[in-house]
């Protein structure tokens, strides 16, 4: 089973500074690491190293089994897959619409928590959103994309955007409206197309939203 991501609706919250946000170098890398397994993977035919994308999925997708004791191809596939499951895509325009979802959700969300508790909490929802798809879908498998992580990432701003929102006795109709349309989309694309693993969304979407809330009431990060 693939995650096929797509683009990701968030809010907008007024700041002063609304220059172009530069992304962290952390999250850079990750795009820059999607970017180059999936030019491998396609290059893997031409190079005489045969389905790459079926080596990968194989060695890094998430396999719920192998929470239930299965046995893994290399010791340790059951940990790893965590944080490996999130870089492979099912093709280019999965990639593209994950990549792009990123970058847009990033620019926004470091302006509010920072660097650190962005990074922090787009491996937090990666690992959540595995944890909950291999407890829904225990015999399902294999999952790939970092839609988990980027829903992480939404549901940070969100929660965030709403605290803030709150103290300083502003409307929230805009969040709400955007937070409608994020669920709105999870259900239909769910509806049309099944392969979507919706529950590792809902599982990195909650993660986050958490982590926005708790990073909204401890106060500004710092820089």
């Amino acid at each position: 089973m693939t995650d096929p991501g797509r683009p990701v609706a968030f809010p907008q919250v007024a700041r002063a500074d609304r220059g172009p946000a530069p992304l962290p170098l952390w999250l850079r890398g990750v795009i820059v690491a999607c970017c180059l397994i999936e030019a491998l993977t396609w290059a893997g035919p031409m190079l005489g190293l045969g389905s790459a994308r079926v080596a990968g999925v194989m060695l890094g997708g998430f396999w719920p089994p192998l929470m239930s004791g299965a046995a893994g191809l290399y010791p340790g596939q059951g940990v790893v897959m965590f944080l490996t499951y999130g870089l492979l895509h099912g093709g280019v325009p999965h990639l593209a619409m994950n990549m792009i979802s990123l970058a847009a959700v990033g620019r926004e969300l470091v302006r509010m928590i920072g660097s650190g508790r962005m990074a922090l909490t787009y491996l937090v929802s990666q690992i959540v959103a595995g944890a909950v798809f291999a407890w829904m879908e225990p015999a399902a498998g294999p999952m790939v994309g970092a839609s988990g992580a980027v829903f992480g990432l939404a549901g940070a701003l969100v929660g965030h955007a709403a605290i803030s929102l709150r103290r300083r006795h502003r409307s929230m109709a805009p969040l709400i409206r955007a937070t409608a349309l994020i669920l709105g989309l999870n259900i239909v694309l769910t509806l049309l197309m099944p392969a979507i693993a919706w529950q590792a969304h809902l599982g990195g979407g909650l993660a986050g939203l958490v982590l926005g809330i708790a990073f909204a009431l401890s106060g500004p990060a710092r820089r």
